[in-house]
């Protein structure tokens, strides 16, 4: 049932006392069904609705890139928002029970939920004159802070799980969020890139300013899939090799082995901070998401590193795929025999990639 006062109460709550309103409602937070109708939905509709009136008070095209809402994109956000709020609460509350904690659904929503207020005030005013879009992104971060400080609270996750599970969830939703809205946001919206994340504000173009950070991560790694998925190749009639693309292949595969291995070992340097100090700084945060976008999966940094040298994502594919055949089948044939010899050429290098 809709009770305005008591969900004004909430917001109030998780801005100014959040730790103390997280507890008090612990206790009604066993039922998703309560929490939807008195605070998720809410909080999606009011910040849809504000950001649609304070858009009038903005440009046609704010920070981030986008331009001022509509009736129609209103209700899209509205849809988009509750589906999101519902994946995230999913993925938090899943993977908590696969790091010790408690796996409940309700519990996730209603800590994702408290967590994010922040974030749907900052979605609200993302149209504000000057100093909207800066104001939103801050007070994303500010949210991630919060939801870093209500999982022990609602799910438990022991305190020496804590950094693994936080990593995890908020890759595993950047994984689903992706492919959300290269899929069904496209349905959603057909002449736009897809759904902004829970709270967040809508991701910037690649030239504006926070395009460095986790937006233009995003942002990039869309870019990058939509552009390897586009590549076509067509292989040579007798199925062979050669020895410039055994090489370039171990390059990319190299390089690639090479960044994963510097993104890890900052996300460890957090880890193993958050684990000593028990708190991670804001700027921290914003340091964690910027490179977790970028380790969100192999095959993003792989894609990257074979379109930024102008390379073509399909022979990438072609040749893995026709190497590691090779190493299986050795001589059924004469183009396979020719492929293996290749392989055992650069097999100290190529056994890594391959004999898996």
């Amino acid at each position: 049932m809709i009770d305005l006062k008591r969900t004004l109460s909430l917001i109030s709550g998780g801005i100014f006392s959040p730790e103390q309103t997280w507890r008090s409602y612990l206790p009604e937070a066993e039922t998703w069904q309560k929490t939807a109708v008195l605070l998720t939905g809410p909080l999606i509709i009011l910040a849809a609705v504000a950001a649609y009136v304070f858009g009038f008070l903005g440009s046609d095209v704010s920070f981030f890139g986008r331009f001022r809402p509509t009736i129609v994109s209103t209700i899209m956000t509205i849809i988009t928002s509750a589906i999101t709020a519902a994946i995230v609460a999913f993925v938090f509350s899943a993977l908590a029970g696969a790091f010790g904690g408690k796996k409940s659904f309700a519990l996730g929503l209603a800590a994702t939920t408290f967590a994010f207020i922040p974030g749907y005030l900052g979605q609200a005013v993302t149209w504000l004159p000057w100093i909207g879009s800066l104001l939103a992104l801050g007070l994303f971060v500010y949210a991630l802070v919060l939801l870093w400080k209500i999982i022990p609270i609602y799910l438990e996750v022991p305190d020496g799980r804590r950094v693994g599970h936080y990593i995890l969830s908020l890759v595993a939703t950047i994984a689903v969020m992706i492919v959300f809205s290269m899929t069904i946001g496209r349905l959603l919206y057909p002449s736009m890139d897809g759904p902004s994340f829970d709270g967040m504000p809508e991701r910037p173009t690649s030239s504006s300013p926070a395009g460095a950070g986790m937006y233009g991560n995003l942002a990039r790694q869309g870019e990058l899939m939509q552009a390897a998925e586009e590549d076509r190749y067509n292989p040579p009639s007798d199925g062979r090799l050669s020895e410039d693309q055994v090489r370039e292949f171990i390059r990319v595969m190299q390089r690639t082995e090479e960044l994963q291995q510097d993104k890890t070992a900052r996300l460890q340097e957090l880890a193993e901070k958050a684990e000593n100090d028990g708190d991670i700084s804001i700027s921290d945060f914003g340091s964690m998401m910027s490179g977790m976008t970028e380790v969100a999966g192999l095959q993003t940094s792989e894609i990257e590193v074979v379109k930024s040298a102008g390379g073509n994502w399909a022979e990438h594919q072609w040749v893995r795929e026709s190497l590691r055949t090779a190493w299986i089948q050795k001589d059924i044939n004469d183009t396979v025999s020719h492929n293996y010899a290749l392989y055992q050429k650069y097999e100290e290098e190529l056994s890594t990639f391959i004999a898996r």
